[in-house]
């Protein structure tokens, strides 16, 4: 509320007697001398400066901190818009209550009196009637802050939250009474009384009008779900939560519409109480409509691609039923295709005709390419600890080159699979009709790491764990790690530092030194040694490596026939070729990876062992629904002595375990000793060749915290040099697990259950590792 105009006080009563003529003088001259100080008036509130502005009423607040927050001022001519705006900017600060701007004239100019009344502060909070949810849950669901001013506004926010909760909680019916107690003129405080009322849990839900989609599958797509006594208290189903009853609304009728029923309605959620108030029923209601397919598929505005090179790489054909989640991902499709092509503005709006009589409707992907852009400059931000260069060489693009789609998609996956940051942003943003800015925003997270533990390893049996990492050493992007085991069965030191871009080129540069002893029980191995190597992309996605290894190998103790006691020294050269094109190293859903290694040891090279090594091994990832992927992973390797030489123990295949066939002991899948001697169960002998399947079906349990579960199927043996790979040998088994993504690697726990197994076999092994993955 605001005054715009002064009070004027007239006189009043003029009783004298006038005759007709004089008194009609009279009355002009009086109201000539009346309405001339008024008109004056006016005219200096039109025209007048203000000269003051005063402020009551504050206790709080500074006049200096509401002065600041109008626009009018000492000098300005008074206007109304500007007095207007000024109350709605006071009110906006959420500290005043009322505001009351009134107007005086002095000596023709005003003077302006804001009268304002502060808001209560907030003294307490209190919760009266909860019995059911925590006084400390409430609490946190509260956005109101003691100490601070408040309003009916956000008292009614409030019981909205609280609200919101109750129901969350199945207390549907639940209801809140706000009471706001004045202690003081400047202080208040707020009292919930509540009522909770019963817990309603939801007993039935029904879709009504589906007759051509069953129900069931309907209700497969819902959020929502009946409450199930055994499941239930695990994932909070079987809850009415409003937002979730909303969206499946929308579930019901994607679900529709991408089977091709292009009018489907669908309403709800209605809600019924019943069985006394104990249970809940939600209704959906559905009208199906025709199922309609496709008939023609056109373009228009395709000057770059022939309608043939759009179609083929579509997946609407004709024909088809109509999907229009396919659709939509056409339209991707088509605007990726034009942005390769640098219009990285592309926009496609489908065109959809129907034919009622016929149940088909044409679809016309209407085209505007846009202009084609250049990235004007690459900016980066948010990278505190990690070089410009090492986020700039990943990127795919270089300034004044055009922008490329696929090439920003390549840029992402690349600078993700760095492990430096938990958020990347890759946005182009337009600064001329042709031109782009490409700002690439990091936020970084630890890449160093310090860890102890203990724990118990199916393979190593109890083990303590000492690892210390640095992945991105002074921001460089170069790895170095100490890592200690020390367990019953192993003990293995090892120290890597990796350079992945030496001498500023794409060629990587690792050295490795390690110490491991392994106890099979009758005999000891130890392996002492080190290893060089160097690396080189090639292309996009291919890599080739060359490596020098050193070790000297002890076998102690009293090994089986054919192993033989005593030392020796390995020296070799590993080349290697590889193809990785899987969108995240660390938590693939799609591509593969596939590589080639050959070891080759002689005496030339420094040691006393001659032999050749060779491993073939493929994974292949494949997305599924719901963020979950399918894994094929087989791997073959194939060893041999050379010029007399044995194929060195410690270079044999060990194949059963968590990293190759689950469900059988380390190494109890491979060849085993039966000659006299041997311990009943067989002494493990290594395998000079392996062959191995893995099928993994893979489940995002807490996304968030990178938790997975696991499926499987393993096939797999080892075979000794004079056996042949032989499918009809292989071990199989079926299980399951789970997987935690940790900063030290992936955590496994899995159960593996052996389908065919032998005398002195378990028929199912628990595993865990601290490791790699395929």
């Amino acid at each position: 509320m605001f005054k715009i105009n002064p009070f004027i006080r007239t006189r009043e009563g003029f009783t004298q007697e006038m005759g007709s003529g004089r008194l009609f003088i009279t009355l002009l001259l009086l109201l000539y001398f009346l309405f001339l100080p008024l008109n004056r008036i006016v005219i200096a509130q039109e025209t007048s400066g203000i000269k003051m502005i005063e402020v009551i009423g504050n206790r709080r607040i500074e006049a200096s901190t509401i002065l600041s927050k109008l626009r009018t001022r000492i000098g300005d001519i008074y206007s109304d818009d500007k007095i207007r705006e000024d109350i709605k900017n006071l009110y906006a600060t959420d500290y005043f209550e009322d505001i009351l701007i009134k107007s005086e004239t002095i000596d023709n100019e005003i003077k302006l009196i804001i009268s304002v009344k502060e808001r209560p502060i907030l003294k307490d909070i209190i919760f009266d009637g909860n019995d059911k949810i925590s006084t400390d849950k409430l609490k946190e669901k509260v956005t109101l802050i003691t100490g601070t001013p408040f309003s009916n506004k956000h008292v009614k926010e409030n019981v909205e939250r609280l609200r919101d909760l109750y129901r969350e909680e199945g207390y549907y019916e639940a209801t809140i009474i706000p009471v706001i107690d004045r202690v003081s003129d400047e202080k208040a405080s707020v009292t919930f009384f509540i009522k909770e009322g019963k817990k309603i849990k939801i007993k039935e839900i029904r879709i009504s009008g589906t007759e051509k989609i069953p129900e069931k599958a309907l209700k497969k797509t819902l959020k929502t779900k009946r409450y199930k006594v055994l499941t239930s208290w695990l994932s909070s189903s079987g809850i009415y939560k409003e937002i979730e009853a909303e969206g499946d609304v929308d579930r019901i009728r994607d679900y529709y519409l991408d089977r091709g029923y292009i009018h489907v309605q669908v309403s709800g959620p209605e809600i019924e109480i019943i069985e006394e108030g104990k249970w809940m029923r939600i209704n959906f209601d559905v009208m199906e409509g025709e199922q309609f397919s496709i008939d023609n598929i056109d373009f228009r505005g395709n000057d770059i691609f022939s309608k043939d090179e759009i179609k083929e790489v579509i997946k609407s054909k004709e024909g088809m039923i109509f999907s229009r989640s396919m659709l939509r991902g056409d339209m991707s499709t088509i605007i990726d295709k034009y942005g390769e092509k640098g219009y990285a503005f592309a926009g496609v709006t489908p065109d959809i005709t129907s034919d009622e009589d016929s149940k088909k409707v044409d679809i016309t992907f209407v085209i505007e390419k846009g202009e084609k852009v250049k990235v004007r400059r690459i900016n980066i931000a948010g990278n505190e600890k990690t070089r410009d260069k090492v986020i700039r060489r990943e990127i795919r693009l270089s300034e004044l080159d055009y922008l490329n789609t696929s090439a920003l998609r390549r840029s992402f996956q690349r600078i993700n699979n760095l492990n430096f940051f938990e958020n990347i942003e890759i946005t182009p943003e337009s600064v001329t009709k042709d031109m782009v800015d490409l700002n690439v925003k990091v936020k970084e997270k630890p890449t160093g790491a310090f860890s102890m533990g203990g724990g118990y390893s199916s393979v190593y049996g109890f083990v303590g764990m000492l690892d210390l990492t640095e992945g991105n050493l002074f921001g460089k992007g170069e790895l170095l790690r100490f890592k200690g085991e020390f367990g019953e069965l192993r003990t293995s030191y090892d120290v890597t530092f990796r350079e992945p871009w030496f001498m500023d080129t794409p060629t990587s540069l690792t050295v490795n030194f390690f110490d491991t002893v392994r106890d099979f029980g009758n005999y000891n191995i130890n392996s002492r040694g080190g290893n060089i190597g160097v690396g080189r992309s090639i292309g996009e996605y291919w890599s080739g490596g060359v490596t020098y290894g050193l070790q000297n190998i002890n076998v102690s103790g009293s090994p089986p026939y054919p192993l033989e006691k005593g030392e020796s020294i390995t020296a070799s050269v590993t080349t290697s070729v590889a193809r990785d094109t899987r969108d995240n190293y660390w938590d693939p859903h799609s591509g593969n990876k596939n590589s080639l290694s050959v070891e080759y040891a002689d005496s030339f090279l420094g040691g006393n062992n001659a032999f050749v090594k060779s491993i073939t091994d493929t994974s292949w990832y494949f997305p599924v629904v719901l963020d979950t992927t399918f894994l094929i992973h087989g791997r073959f390797g194939i060893g041999k002595g050379l010029r007399g030489h044995d194929f060195p123990v410690n270079e044999k295949f060990y194949v059963g375990g968590i990293y190759t066939i689950r469900g059988f002991d380390y190494g109890r899948a491979s060849t085993l000793c039966t000659f006299s001697g041997c311990s009943p169960t067989g002494d493990l002998l290594g395998a000079d060749k392996e062959l191995i399947f893995n099928i993994e079906y893979i489940i995002p349990l807490v996304k968030e915290a990178r938790i997975n579960g696991v499926l499987f199927y393993d096939a797999g043996s080892g075979f000794a040099k004079d056996e042949s790979v032989r499918l009809s040998e292989l071990r199989t088994s079926v299980g399951a697990g789970f997987r935690w993504l940790s900063p030290i690697g992936p955590l496994r726990l899995e159960w593996g259950y052996n389908l065919d197994p032998r005398p002195g076999e378990q028929q199912g092994i628990w595993e865990f590792s601290i490791g790699t993955l395929f």
